[in-house]
């Protein structure tokens, strides 16, 4: 396959091979599995030929589990840990603290730190699982690969590499083209206007 043939296609999963490196590089590749069985990487041009590839082994799907995203709230006062600390030091040192912990029910986890609320947030990666392509950009003086623009106005791409524990590399979205300029500016082109 080569650029031009990923237009039109469907997004049936999305893979990622991620490395990490103590006081190195992180490292990702991102791989798509299209709805002809074909598996592609993000290409690099609007030239690129053989985009196709095999999956590293060890890549994980992203579309393994698309429900929202529990975050866990801890500590109501925002409390130091030395406060936290001085507070389980007190509570314990109490008579009813010292009776607890003679018959072996000590505080154990400071309740301080004891989830108080759960919300959820929305994972937006179920916007980007069955989406057709709708084009490439990219950018001239680009040393990255480009951007894949979906029908529903997501754009994903990928960091190949980014300092160690920073979490940058790997599948990179924006979910709609004014956020992508924000980021990126408007001096990119895109592959359906390319012969105009």
């Amino acid at each position: 396959m080569n650029t031009t043939e990923i237009i039109g296609r469907t997004i049936i999963d999305i893979f990622v091979w991620s490395k990490m490196d103590v006081d190195g590089l992180d490292e990702a590749e991102v791989s798509i599995q299209l709805d002809n069985g074909k598996l592609i990487g993000i290409p690099w041009s609007f030239e690129s030929e053989k985009i196709e590839k095999e999956l590293k082994p060890d890549s994980e799907s992203l579309f393994l589990d698309l429900s929202d995203i529990p975050v866990h709230s801890i500590n109501p006062e925002r409390k130091t840990i030395q406060e936290v600390l001085d507070a389980k030091k007190k509570r314990e040192s109490s008579l009813i603290g010292r009776l607890k912990k003679a018959v072996g029910l000590g505080e154990g986890i400071p309740r301080e730190y004891k989830v108080y609320k759960t919300e959820y947030r929305e994972n937006k990666l179920k916007y980007l699982k069955n989406q057709k392509i709708k084009d490439f950009l990219m950018f001239d003086d680009s040393d990255s690969v480009g951007y894949i623009e979906l029908e529903n106005g997501y754009i994903i791409t990928e960091t190949i590499m980014s300092p160690q524990g920073t979490g940058a590399a790997g599948l990179k979205y924006y979910s709609n083209l004014e956020s992508f300029e924000e980021s990126w500016g408007t001096e990119y082109k895109r592959l359906k206007n390319k012969n105009q």
